[in-house]
């Protein structure tokens, strides 16, 4: 009798310390698509988590998960996640109780929606996540949606950008985003940034300086910051002489870039021929699609729409048929082991495509924003440029465009190169230099004009390619245009037309209708009578 109760009470404790789970757990739907969409029918709910935290989806694991936390869970978990750059784990507990308590050192949210309570819980795994933790869960928990009306069709303006990824009209990819929907600030932030890409990728045009005059209102200036620029600024040095003079004693050149910058890409432009004569052979770029380096290292190869999505940009393909005419060999180093940390597999494969094959040939390296960062963050993370420096003992010299951007207006040159050491931020100093750009993206003097007027009735797209890159009749949807502007309407554009061989030239409205087509000889003179 004794051992039957004792038996008894042992399964009681046991249930009694037993890991809450959900019932409604194994009903989680997960949905990747750009950020990570958690759906579940049962409970008509809904919210959108960061794409980079991992979930757990076998119960039994997730038992275990919950037994090995240091503090307890007081009601049952309908998901549990985590990441390891920054670490953190979330948990998200749904029941009708009240509101619970937890240690001050995790993190939560919670709201209480027809009588459902949901309980947002963010544990940072070490101190420097914890502002990492709370932006991201905050961002959870403004997004849930629970009840009837709650969010089963699973569309971003990201999906907009696939669908189009690898057309070349770009105007009508700017309308459709435009109009498209967005469910909350976080998409709406998402529909910006793409509506300024895609406005970049048209050149200079009124859309584009709408968009980037919107971002910058939002900017207000360090006043420390300026004075520092206005003493160090020289208008009579020539940065593009300075960068050269220092990449000499360098293995190594990384450049940033802001992708809806285009003008960034023209200082590495600017650079490629001194660098080149210097012992640079290599040109590593991020935004190269996979394998697409080796395509364009073939013999009488150009960039195409499947180059990769940035370099389809005008300036970024123009900035490859240059090195491509220097001689450089491209090098396509994003990682796409989703099992590596990003930053760690873009430095190994800079250095095993490069510097382990040929010690001797040079490599510059033209990147997106904070990579090229040689020292942690505050936060701890390790950008590519960290990681490589780590890794293969190699000091890159750094040059950044982006980090000093919205003040490159108190320099009344194209470019001036100021020391990082002349500042006292300390991600300023994660760089040796800080590049303010004020390049205008205006036709290369290499190119001739021909006076082309919209006549319709509406803002078009006009777009010219090289002869030679049009391989036979209707392949200009798979090539990247060398000049591509918005026309509006009555309105007389001269455009930039090729010295060295015809152009051809294509129009489309807002809904990638084909309104026109041209062959212009190298002489800005229209080629009649001709069917292509």
């Amino acid at each position: 009798m004794k051992t039957q109760i004792l038996s008894t009470l042992l399964l009681l404790t046991l249930c009694g310390c037993a890991p809450k789970i959900s019932e409604h757990f194994e009903q989680n739907r997960y949905v990747r698509n750009y950020s990570l969409h958690i759906v579940n029918a049962d409970l008509q709910l809904y919210f959108k988590s960061p794409a980079d935290i991992t979930y757990t989806t076998d119960k039994k694991e997730l038992q275990e998960i919950i037994r090995q936390q240091p503090f307890k869970l007081k009601d049952p978990v309908l998901v549990y996640g985590k990441t390891d750059d920054p670490p953190y784990d979330v948990f998200v507990t749904v029941s009708q109780n009240k509101a619970h308590q937890y240690p001050q050192d995790l993190i939560v949210f919670d709201t209480l929606i027809q009588k459902n309570r949901l309980q947002f819980i963010g544990r940072p795994r070490v101190t420097n996540a914890r502002k990492s933790l709370a932006i991201d869960l905050e961002q959870m928990f403004k997004s849930v949606e629970l009840g009837p009306g709650y969010r089963k069709d699973i569309s971003t303006v990201m999906d907009v950008v696939k669908k189009h990824e690898n057309s070349n009209k770009f105007y009508a990819v700017l309308n459709e985003i435009q109009l498209f929907p967005t469910y909350d600030k976080q998409e709406e932030w998402t529909k910006f940034q793409m509506e300024l890409t895609y406005a970049s990728f048209l050149g200079n045009n009124t859309e584009y300086t709408k968009y980037l005059k919107s971002l910058e209102s939002r900017f207000k200036p360090n006043e420390a910051i300026v004075n520092r620029i206005k003493k160090h600024v020289n208008a009579t040095d020539n940065a593009i002489d300075s960068i050269v003079s220092k990449a000499k004693n360098h293995r190594v050149v990384m450049i940033n870039e802001n992708h809806f910058l285009p003008n960034h890409r023209l200082l590495v432009s600017d650079v490629l021929e001194q660098l080149r004569d210097i012992g640079y052979r290599y040109l590593a770029l991020e935004a190269l699609a996979s394998g697409q380096d080796s395509v364009l290292n073939q013999n009488n190869s150009y960039p195409t729409m499947e180059t990769g999505f940035y370099t389809s940009e005008q300036q970024f393909a123009n900035l490859i048929r240059k090195a491509k005419a220097l001689g450089y060999e491209f090098v396509a180093y994003e990682n796409t082991d989703p099992n590596k940390n990003r930053e760690l597999g873009q430095a190994e494969n800079l250095y095993n495509k490069t510097l382990k094959l040929n010690p001797d040939r040079k490599v510059i390296v033209l990147a997106g924003i904070d990579h090229i960062l040689e020292q942690p963050t505050a936060g701890g993370k390790k950008w590519m440029a960290t990681q490589f420096k780590n890794l293969y003992n190699i000091d890159p010299l750094t040059i950044s465009q982006t980090h000093l951007n919205s003040y490159r207006t108190l320099s009344n040159t194209d470019y001036s190169l100021i020391p990082s050491g002349h500042f006292e931020n300390e991600r300023l100093h994660a760089v040796d230099y800080l590049m303010l750009n004020n390049k205008r993206i205006d036709p290369s003097n290499e190119l001739g004009t021909f006076p082309y007027q919209n006549t319709t009735a509406s803002t078009i797209q006009v777009a010219l390619f090289y002869e030679h890159e049009i391989l036979n009749n209707y392949d200009y949807h798979k090539k990247v245009p060398y000049f591509t502007t918005l026309l509006k309407a009555g309105d007389t554009y001269s455009l930039s037309v090729s010295k060295t061989g015809k152009s051809y030239l294509y129009t489309f409205d807002k809904t990638g209708e084909r309104l026109d087509k041209r062959l212009i000889d190298r002489d800005g003179s229209e080629i009649k009578d001709l069917c292509f």
